[in-house]
């Protein structure tokens, strides 16, 4: 078979439209200085190679527009950039020719001499020329224009929009590239526990590096990167995104692969740099999810590190008490609680949540008096207070509470029951008390514990170091004993 007539013969032929596009750039702007030497009188005689020069340059651009409609059907542009560059260019090919016909005069009535006799086709070249030289000027000049536009557009769709500014002077940037980076910025969720890994960080990349190829509009080789379901679609030749491996996906080998290869992404602009390409592979690994937010404890301090380093990220969860908002307690309440023997105080300028601590032993009337406060209370200190089990069912009701400390009371699991269905429960200290292993057992379900402390408890260690495997982001302290075990 013919090897024009193959599926990839004007791919083929097309490769070469960078290389080809040069010719008639180099012509006509030659054509051009040409003309502006000729306007010195030594230099006259240079006219007469324009007509040589001229042809050369439109027979150049016509070749060149080929090519580049040949290139042009393996997608991957920026549809408006490729309609300038590829009309404009068009533009100057039609330019040249006419411009070519008109100097040969092949529609025009040829110059005769004082004996009426038709004079020599090189010589009525020549008459035409120095007839309209100023009209000539301002075709050349258009020419030049057209081509000078046309070459920085090819320029923006080879080497990205920012390529020829990438350097320039700050205010030169700022003047010229000023709406691409706006662009290109990653927005951010105020609340850093609203921040998606994918939907705010690993989908603008995508965006930026892999949209000029793989958007709604160009879609190359049937892959669209700018959605989630595109993404996961894959392309004409399957998926691009193998779950949890991102050695087998096709995606990421691209990106990751030597800049040298035919086959790396993205094939013009600037690379994924190594923080991007560490940050895809994260989330392939971890299974492509949706929902994960950079706050959630399950990704690595690696990743954490390069999310703070380069998108000036907080990867720590805010703490329940600075998210929430509950109104005051009245002072009233509050002057009513300190005259029993508890210590309040605010945990903030400007927040409701209050911290409470009893300065003396315990009665069940104190204790049902601090009900009062129930929804303000967020850290609470009843340690050495004369706790009893049976009052553990009012603790049960202050739903707000983050740190809770009952060390040294009497209790045991029987009152432990109560402490199983916090919402928001992050440290519980139930050191030198009589808890053992089944309290244990039914405190481990709840989600947000992150620290129990057990010391000096009847908990074993077998079954601590158990629940810890279960649950690696819960700390078990039993503390250090005698024997070092």
């Amino acid at each position: 078979m013919n090897i024009l007539l193959q599926a990839d013969s004007t791919l083929f032929l097309g490769r070469f439209h960078p290389l080809a596009v040069h010719l008639p750039i180099g012509f006509l702007l030659f054509a051009g200085i040409l003309f502006v030497l000729s306007l010195f009188k030594s230099y006259g005689f240079l006219l007469r190679a324009l007509p040589i020069v001229l042809l050369l340059g439109a027979i150049s651009a016509v070749v060149s527009v080929i090519l580049g409609l040949f290139l042009s059907d393996e997608g991957g542009y920026p549809e408006s950039t490729l309609f300038w560059h590829q009309w404009i260019g068009i533009s100057v090919a039609i330019i040249s020719i006419l411009s070519w016909i008109w100097i040969q005069g092949w529609f025009t009535k040829k110059v005769q001499n004082e004996d009426k006799k038709p004079i020599s086709n090189h010589a009525n070249i020549e008459h035409r020329i120095h007839e309209n030289k100023k009209n000539i000027g301002w075709l050349l000049g258009l020419l030049v224009i057209l081509i000078s536009i046309t070459g920085h557009l090819g320029g923006n769709l080879t080497h990205g929009e920012d390529y020829l500014f990438a350097y320039a002077p700050p205010f030169i940037q700022d003047l010229l590239i000023e709406e691409e980076a706006a662009v290109s910025q990653f927005e951010f969720p105020a609340d850093p526990d609203s921040t998606l890994l994918f939907g705010h960080v690993i989908e603008p990349i995508l965006n930026q590096k892999c949209a000029s190829c793989h958007d709604e509009n160009t879609k190359k080789g049937g892959l669209l990167l700018t959605t989630h379901e595109g993404l996961l679609l894959g392309g004409d030749n399957g998926p691009v995104l193998e779950n949890g491996s991102p050695k087998s996906s096709e995606l990421f080998k691209r990106v990751s692969m030597d800049p040298a290869s035919r086959k790396f992404m993205p094939p013009r602009g600037t690379p994924m740099s190594y923080t991007e390409i560490t940050l895809l592979n994260y989330w392939i690994t971890a299974g492509m999810p949706m929902d994960l937010t950079v706050t959630d404890e399950r990704i690595p301090e690696e990743i954490q590190v390069l999310l703070q380093q380069g998108y000036a990220l907080t990867t720590k969860k805010k703490p329940f008490y600075e998210k929430a908002i509950v109104t005051p307690a009245s002072e009233e309440t509050l002057s009513s609680l300190r005259s029993q023997g508890y210590k309040i105080e605010t945990l903030a300028e400007g927040n409701n949540f209050l911290q409470v601590q009893s300065k003396d032993t315990l009665t069940a009337a104190k204790m049902e008096a601090l009900l009062a406060i129930k929804e303000q209370i967020t850290w609470l200190d009843l340690g050495n207070s004369g706790l009893k089990d049976e009052w553990l069912s009012s603790i049960g009701k202050f739903t707000n509470l983050t740190r809770l400390n009952l060390d040294n009371n009497a209790i045991t699991d029987a009152g432990i029951i109560h402490l199983a269905k916090f919402d928001y429960l992050e440290s519980l200290n139930l050191h030198s008390t009589s808890v053992s292993n089944t309290g244990l057992k039914a405190l481990a379900s709840q989600k947000s514990l992150k620290r129990i402390y057990l010391w000096n408890t009847k908990v074993t260690r077998e079954l601590a170091d158990s629940l810890q495997k279960e649950n690696p982001a819960l700390e078990i302290d039993l503390g250090v004993t005698l024997s070092g075990k």
